[in-house]
């Protein structure tokens, strides 16, 4: 799979951010925002698609990425932020250090020289240790020996530290503007992740063309707030967690669930690989049918889900096979993952009211009613029996019942001496077999 490909047409917004980064180093001005969406919606590929578009100016931007998980075995998130620009300005200068013009060379020159600063100010002068140095060896050390745990504030005077790093960034930023990309502060356990948004006010508010982008679940960093200052209900609110949020977010841009495309083909080539078509068939049908399932889920879903059925399937399945099966298996697995239940009743979804999937499933129901309605067409002398289509989706639902409604099939079919449709019926059970022992 490829992550870099845009299944949800995220370049609007891309861009949106791009003019909104592009005007404040323009006017010089220091600033906070935040890229709100939802925990598995996307937030990183969107920041990773930004920071490749602020690249290609790299004579106009310091830039620097912040992964507070990953750098979260760092007590101290002041150190962590600083490693976290040191090891952006070395890939960096990595990548871009052959035919750089002398006034980009000389600008990494200058970061550099800054940053060391910066780090000798934290530790190398207070504790004998280099932190470009112990960057890459302190995960080791913690885990090894909790007792060498450095306890940062109690070395020396923080805030003058602090004032000092400041002045450092500032003459940073004098010659061109710093982007910090903050990512990942959703993974981090709540007490850790307010303890970020303090430091990064402390470090960076207030300073001239210094811009910092958040990617935010705003519902899970108050849930953050809430549990790190012990609100328990609405009437107990010691503490307003909007007006205290805005201490450190000056705006915000939210980012929907985008709208996906074809694209998707691409992204998830390597699963669709295992299937073929025939000249019969009309790949308009795939996406008409995979479209409507795949917004029910968000990129991260998607992505998890994709994965595990084409392992399923690579076990299930070892050749080529049609790619009625895909639809079938893809199909099966969401129908798991929006708790279903019992799939013999997919078939039957329009013959009664089922009350306990209307209430579970809402406007998915829907959806799924309207996928069976289209498999069948009634035809005269065939009685009140349904008879399926030979398309895509009548092919889909044919497998469904000849799977979990052997005792009394609600379908007939012209496919009972088709060998290929029974070839496909034996993948999709092998599929359903395999898959109840990968969670």
């Amino acid at each position: 799979m490829d992550e870099r490909i845009d299944i949800l047409n995220r370049q609007h917004f891309v861009q949106g951010v791009g003019k909104v980064i592009h005007q404040l180093s323009a006017h010089k001005k220091g600033c906070c925002f935040a890229i709100e969406g939802s925990w598995g919606i996307g937030k990183t590929f969107v920041l990773e698609e930004i920071e490749e578009k602020i690249k290609r100016t790299e004579d106009k931007y310091f830039l620097f990425h912040y992964n507070c998980w990953q750098y979260d075995y760092y007590e101290e998130p002041a150190v962590a932020v600083i490693s976290a620009m040191i090891s952006s300005f070395e890939r960096d200068r990595t990548i871009f250090n052959k035919d750089l013009e002398d006034t980009v060379e000389a600008g990494y020159l200058f970061v550099g020289k800054k940053l060391k600063e910066i780090a000798g100010l934290y530790l190398k002068n207070r504790i004998g240790v280099d932190l470009i140095s112990w960057a890459g060896e302190i995960a080791s050390i913690k885990k090894g020996n909790a007792s060498a745990e450095y306890n940062f504030d109690k070395m020396f005077n923080f805030s003058q530290t602090i004032e000092m790093v400041r002045k450092d960034l500032q003459e940073m930023a004098e010659q061109r503007t710093i982007l910090l990309v903050v990512d990942e502060l959703d993974r981090c356990i709540p007490q850790y992740a307010i303890k970020v948004l303090e430091r990064l006010h402390h470090i960076f508010y207030g300073l001239d063309n210094l811009i910092v982008i958040l990617a935010i679940d705003r519902r899970q960093l108050e849930h953050s707030v809430e549990e790190m200052f012990g609100i328990n209900s609405l009437e107990d609110k010691r503490i307003d967690v909007e007006k205290y949020l805005k201490k450190f977010i000056d705006f915000s841009m939210e980012l929907d669930g985008g709208e996906m495309s074809p694209n998707y083909f691409l992204k998830y080539r390597d699963y669709f690989n295992k299937f073929f078509v025939t000249e019969d068939d009309n790949l308009q049908s795939v996406t008409d049918l995979l479209l409507p399932l795949l917004k029910t889920l968000d990129i991260r879903q998607q992505e998890k889900m994709i994965e595990k059925i084409s392992m399923v399937h690579s076990i299930a399945c070892a050749e080529k096979i049609h790619i009625s099966v895909l639809g079938f298996e893809i199909l099966f697995e969401i129908l798991d993952l929006w708790g279903f239940g019992d799939k013999k009743y997919l078939v039957l979804i329009n013959n009664a009211h089922y009350i306990s999937l209307e209430q579970k499933l809402g406007d998915k129901l829907e959806l799924l009613k309207t996928m069976e309605k289209k498999s069948w067409v009634l035809k005269r002398g065939m009685g009140d029996k349904k008879v399926v289509k030979t398309d895509l989706l009548g092919k889909i639902f044919w497998y469904f019942a000849n799977i979990f409604n052997v005792e009394e099939i609600p379908y007939q079919s012209l496919y009972e001496s088709d060998e290929e449709v029974q070839k496909n019926i034996l993948a999709a059970k092998g599929f359903c077999e395999f898959h109840k022992y990968l969670k």
